[in-house]
């Protein structure tokens, strides 16, 4: 290798290896802002949305037994995501539910805390 390569190659993955090390992984997804993560989802074979009002969108992608919730940012609140995964562990059936947020996660943890608030409550009537 001529030492130009050397420091073209070196100059990549110094470029390369932070972005890499920000980069958030959320149920084996890469976390991208709102648009492009809602674009992602939508391509893959077989998803659905169940529901989207241009702020929130829940999709389903039933091949991978998720739902993903995502809230698009407004004010000082981030992108926020929520996904939901139905998993078999040791016989029993257990949904694994995690989240991350996008772009200024300051609010992060409120705003998650809020937005499951929000759906224990809407889906409360379907427990009884």
């Amino acid at each position: 290798m001529l030492p130009a390569d050397r420091l073209i190659l070196a100059t990549a993955l110094a470029l390369l290896c932070p972005w890499a090390a920000q980069a958030a992984s959320l149920c084996e997804r890469t976390v991208l802002p709102f648009r492009a993560m809602v674009a992602a989802l939508k391509a893959e074979p077989g998803v659905q949305v169940l529901r989207g009002n241009g702020s929130v969108i829940e999709i389903e992608d039933p091949k991978r037994f998720i739902i993903w919730t995502l809230y698009k940012a407004h004010g000082d609140q981030p992108d926020a995501y929520i996904c939901r995964r139905v998993v078999q562990e040791d016989g029993q059936v257990k949904i694994w539910m995690s989240a991350e947020c996008v772009g200024r996660t300051l609010n992060c943890d409120g705003l998650i805390g809020r937005l499951l608030l929000e759906q224990n409550r809407a889906a409360a009537p379907l427990r009884r």
